[in-house]
């Protein structure tokens, strides 16, 4: 093991598709683990979802950093005979597919660990395996709507819920599981037992919102007094602003800076309780205010006078920022298909290297003639597979 690659030498078989799975395959690969993901002759359904072509969208670039891709259709029974001897050799097995479905096609947790009792199974479903709703589909926009948090996003202007539009729980969710996986691998080195996990996006939306369903508990949903007030976007004469007036000491010097010094003495705005009773005419007022000037100037001001403040940057202008260069926030690789490409560093492992293999993402089937050569199939062989419609690649490789 090694700080760097601590999973070095762990074999994960990745079934799952979307977003929520592969992202916890993807962790695992980059912490060093060979992960083998498994996928039908189109390609898990992510890589339709999103800007790209050919199976190369930013979904399926996202969640799918370092893996290799075996391309078999398990409806075969030698299709289904390869994932079986995939899985024998896994120390991690992954699916993400509605409950019922992997014991009819054979790889429920029960079934793979009668041949492989050391496997850590990953099971990852939108509501769990029990319960009413156990079989219903589920995505992170529906979880966003059932677990209340589009209620807490509620637009100002329409009071329409919203949803986030970067699937956080699929990611918070994935990000959870592949915590349990790292950890029951830990825990097996002293037991030698492997074990079942039950994962699901019900869980990851309940563990993203803690302090806000606590809170909700605490008051009965009542709204909650007090606070920092103002915690605001506003509009610039060349864009927008997050201000956090977090402190009641910051209060007078935001307003002397928006020219309103009589707020600042007034003793009904000292406290957050008082300016949020007075809330609308306070954004009213401030967002006339900032709309006179661009944003440097309102944030050189605030900077002056600690008042926390940020410009609302493009994602163009995230990338280009030297400050997520200089802390090489990204690494740029070039991908098939999709060109050059961001991919976020992490913190713990080594951050990816630009074009190496572990900063790679493979075609649908890119890896099937190497992955079939490694569990012990010849030549001519492998061609009898893909000349079956077993197994696929993409078009254009050679024999």
């Amino acid at each position: 093991m090694s700080h760097e690659f601590p999973l070095e030498g762990i074999r994960v078989v990745d079934a799952s598709q979307g977003i929520a799975g592969p992202s916890a395959g993807m962790m695992l690969a980059r912490y060093g683990a060979d992960v083998i993901k498994i996928e039908p002759k189109a390609g898990d359904w992510s890589r339709g979802i999103t800007a790209g072509q050919d199976g190369m969208t930013a979904m399926a670039l996202a969640t799918n950093v370092g893996k290799r891709s075996i391309a078999l259709d398990l409806k075969q029974r030698e299709g289904s005979d390869l994932l079986h001897r995939m899985a024998q050799r896994a120390d991690v097995f992954i699916e993400n597919f509605r409950t019922g479905v992997m014991e009819r096609l054979g790889f429920a947790y029960a079934q793979v660990s009668a041949d492989n009792p050391g496997v850590i199974y990953l099971s990852v479903t939108g509501f769990g395996q029990v319960g009413p709703m156990q079989s219903q589909p589920a995505t992170d926009a529906i979880l966003q709507a059932f677990a209340g948090m589009m209620n807490i996003n509620k637009g100002r202007q329409d009071g329409v819920p919203h949803r986030l539009e970067c699937w956080p729980i699929d990611i918070a969710s994935g990000q959870l599981a592949f915590q349990a996986v790292a950890m029951a691998l830990y825990a097996r080195r002293d037991s030698g037992r492997g074990r079942y996990i039950d994962a699901s996006l019900l869980q990851g939306a309940a563990a993203l919102q803690a302090v806000r369903l606590i809170e909700h508990v605490m008051t009965g949903g009542a709204a909650v007094p007090g606070g920092s007030f103002p915690v605001a976007t506003f509009r610039t004469a060349d864009g927008s602003i997050n201000v956090s007036v977090l402190k009641d000491s910051l209060w007078p010097p935001f307003c002397r800076m928006i020219g309103r010094p009589d707020w600042a003495t007034d003793p009904s705005l000292a406290t957050g309780v008082g300016r949020r009773a007075r809330g609308d005419e306070i954004l009213r007022i401030a967002s006339e205010a900032f709309a006179r000037q661009p944003s440097e100037h309102w944030c050189a001001q605030m900077r002056e006078a600690s008042i926390l403040n940020e410009r609302v940057n493009t994602y163009a202008e995230l990338l280009a920022h030297p400050q997520t260069e200089a802390t090489q926030v990204f690494t740029w690789s070039e991908q098939a298909v999709a060109g050059r490409i961001p991919h976020p560093n992490i913190p713990g492992p080594q951050p990816l290297i630009a074009d190496a293999p572990q900063s790679k993402v493979p075609r649908v089937g890119e890896h099937t003639r190497e992955v079939l050569a490694e569990l012990g199939f010849d030549a001519p062989g492998i061609r009898r597979m893909f000349d079956e419609g077993i197994v696929f690649e993409p078009a254009g490789k050679p024999d």
